[in-house]
Parts: C-alpha cells; sequence; structure tokens
C-alpha cells in the first residue's frame, strides 16, 4: 500500500519527467536562443529548489516509517537537487555567459557542467523508480 512518501515520491517523478520531456525539450523548440536561456535561467533554480524542498519532505517521512532503502535513495535524490542548484547551474550560467562573449574553452566546461546537470537528473529518476517499484 503506498503511502504519503511514496505518493510524494511519484508527484515528483512526474514533475522531473515532464520538466525534462517536455518544458525544457519545447522552449528550446519554439523561443530564440536568447530568450529560451533566459526563461531556462529562471525555471532551473525553481525546478531543482522544488525538487529538493520535495525529496527532503519524503526524508523525514521514510525516516519516520522506518524505511532504510528508500531513504537511502531519497537522500541521493535530495543532495542531487541541492547540488545541482547550487553548485552546478551558477557555474553553467556563468560558462554560458562566458561563451555567449567568444570564449572557446568555456563552452568545453558549460557542455562538462550541463552533461553533469543532465546525468545526476537521470540518476535521481531512476533512483525515483527504484523507490516505487519497492512500494
Amino acid at each position: 500500500m503506498m503511502n504519503v512518501a511514496d505518493i510524494l515520491t511519484a508527484g515528483l517523478l512526474s514533475i522531473m519527467l515532464f520538466f525534462s520531456f517536455s518544458v525544457a525539450r519545447n522552449i528550446h523548440r519554439t523561443l530564440d536562443k536568447e530568450n529560451a536561456g533566459s526563461l531556462l535561467r529562471v525555471l532551473f533554480p525553481k525546478y531543482f529548489l522544488w525538487s529538493a524542498l520535495i525529496s527532503f519532505i519524503c526524508l523525514i517521512l521514510y525516516i519516520v516509517e522506518g524505511q532504510d532503502i528508500q531513504l537511502i535513495a531519497m537522500s541521493f535524490v535530495f543532495l542531487g537537487s541541492v547540488f545541482s542548484k547550487y553548485y552546478l547551474v551558477p557555474r553553467i550560467n556563468k560558462n554560458r555567459d562566458l561563451v555567449m562573449k567568444g570564449s572557446t574553452p568555456s563552452g568545453k566546461n558549460f557542455s562538462s557542467l550541463h552533461l553533469a546537470s543532465v546525468l545526476i537528473n537521470a540518476i535521481q529518476m531512476i533512483l525515483l523508480i527504484l523507490i516505487l517499484f519497492l512500494a
């Protein structure tokens, strides 16, 4: 039987899937590069903040419920969101700005940081699926 933490986990997974496969992709398809970048700079920090908040609530609930495997997996989801919001996003934005000014080395940094962000997001979604599979 699903509990509140599992329902929040399913909601978080839904948000992540929708944002990753619908919002972000369609922004790039419908807006020019400059406006897409401006919008994503506003959306991504909020996306990671909400992910951190929801996963933190789930952490507390999994502690209370004594669900250790879910707790460990959700800890990684939480840490990935915090790391992405406070470490990756500022550096991605800084390097993107430098790329727009013509800095070639910053392009490599931007690509590496963006790839790290995408991989973290994918791992988080896999962990959320694992948690729900165990529910």
